[in-house]
Parts: C-alpha cells; structure tokens; sequence
C-alpha cells in the first residue's frame, strides 16, 4: 500500500521570501554592470521628462535612463575619464541645451571672491569641464583650494546653491554670483553648516543644536530652533525631513526620531 504523506511547509507565511517575489513586484533590484559603482545620483530632464542615473566607477562614468516598459534603468552611455579619489560631490546639472545631464564632482575658490570654479563632466560630448590648474593626478596639488562642499543643488537652469563652511551661494554655470536687486547671491550663517534643506523660497542651515532657516529674497530669518541639551542629526530630506535627537550628555543613548512638520524638500 501507498501511503501518502504531506508535510508542513515550514517557512514563516507572514512575509514572503525575496527570493519568491516576482521580479516585478520586489522592493529592491540590483542594476547590472555596476560593482564597484564609488558615488550615483538621479535626476529628471524637466525638458524631456526623462529620468536618468549616473554612477561614478574608478575609471569613468556610466549613465543609465528609466525605461517605463521594462521598469528599469538602462544603460545609455559609458564615459572614460579620470574622476577624483575624494569624490565629496557628486550632482546632475541639466540645462535646456543639452539632451544629457552635466555632473558636478567638485568646487574650488575662485580668483576673487565673486566667484567659484565648478568642477564639470559634460555627459553630451565627453568634455571634462575641470580647470587649467588641475592636472589630472593626486599628485599635483591645484593652486586653487578645493572646499569642503555640504551640498550642491540646482535650483534654476543657470542657479545652483553650493554649501560649504558657514555660506550658502547662488552662482551660475561658470560659477559666478547671481547677485541682484531682488534677492541676495550668499547667505552667511554665523555657525559651521552641517547640512540643509532647499525651500521654494528659503534654505534650512542645520546644526549640531538646532537649525536657522533664511529667506532667499531677503536674508532674513524666517525661523529658528536651538536646544543645546539636545544633539541633532538630519537623516534624511528626500520630500520629508527625519532628524535624529539624543540627549547632549548622553551622545550615545538611544536616538528620538523627529519629522520636521510644514517643510518639504523642493529641490
């Protein structure tokens, strides 16, 4: 006789194994051809509605754009070029000129002050955008002093925020201030910047205690929060902004999660 036996299955039933997720349906995929990717950012072409991602690898940059069809990005380009070890930038520039984004892999002082040097590959034509005075090595030191850059973002077509130290400047593509009547190019905070936040009208500098935010029309402050009993730290400002709270003496106590109500990030 045949006796027939069944048997339990034994896996957890209240979430389904990855490895059993169609494709499809998965939370994460992998993108091909990218090991060893050091730094990627994504964008959209407000021009042509195409979203793009670029990844830096160690000898060049690989560029990919989102196929609706297929539900992933696909390779568009590779670019060999050389790309610097610190890579602390890492931003898509996308103006109406070009099909392409343009990527910022750095920023250096100007020869006045009216001005920065924005390190550039051009996506379109292979150009590398890099100054006179870089050599392309590690080993040559540039004449102009690389910053320490908290953040590059474009808000405009020709208008891109760069962050670094206490300041907060709005230059152009070739890295001149867009000063004017209507509203100031540099908002200078009397704090070192950790990180912040770009608003439709105004710009959240975060601290170690707290965060200013002043208005880009004016330079004036439009808010402010300051504990120094607590230590504060932006986790995260993809369309809503997450801090992290821990007492000031207590710096490794369990954390307090916050969201900054009435504030979305625009940029």
């Amino acid at each position: 006789m045949y006796a027939k036996q069944t048997h339990k299955f034994s896996l957890p039933m209240n979430r389904i194994p990855e490895k059993f997720v169609p494709r499809k349906f998965s939370s994460t995929s992998k993108v091909p051809d990218t090991k060893g990717c050091k730094r990627c950012c994504v964008g959209r072409n407000p021009y042509n509605g195409y979203k793009y991602l670029c990844g830096a690898m160690r000898d060049g940059l690989f560029l990919m754009q989102w196929y609706n069809p297929l539900k992933k990005f696909m390779l568009l380009r590779q670019v060999k070029c050389y790309i610097p070890a610190a890579l602390e930038v890492f931003e898509m520039i996308i103006t109406p000129e070009y099909e392409y984004p343009m990527i910022c892999v750095g920023v250096k002082k100007g020869y006045d002050r009216g001005h920065l040097e924005l390190d550039m590959i051009n996506l379109n034509n292979s150009e590398y955008w890099l100054n006179d005075d870089w050599e392309g090595t590690d080993t040559i030191v540039p004449r102009h002093e690389t910053l320490k850059i908290i953040n590059v973002t474009q808000l405009e077509k020709d208008a891109i925020l760069v962050c670094y130290d206490n300041l907060v400047r709005v230059v152009n593509l070739q890295g001149k201030l867009k000063s004017s009547r209507r509203q100031p190019a540099e908002l200078v905070f009397d704090y070192k910047i950790e990180s912040i936040v770009c608003l439709t009208d105004s710009v959240l500098a975060f601290h170690k205690h707290g965060m200013q935010g002043r208005s880009f029309k004016n330079n004036e402050i439009v808010q402010e929060i300051t504990d120094n009993s607590r230590i504060f730290r932006m986790l995260g400002s993809d369309r809503i902004v997450v801090l992290e709270s821990r007492p000031t003496n207590e710096p490794k106590s369990p954390s307090n999660l916050y969201i900054l109500a009435g504030h979305e990030n625009s940029y």
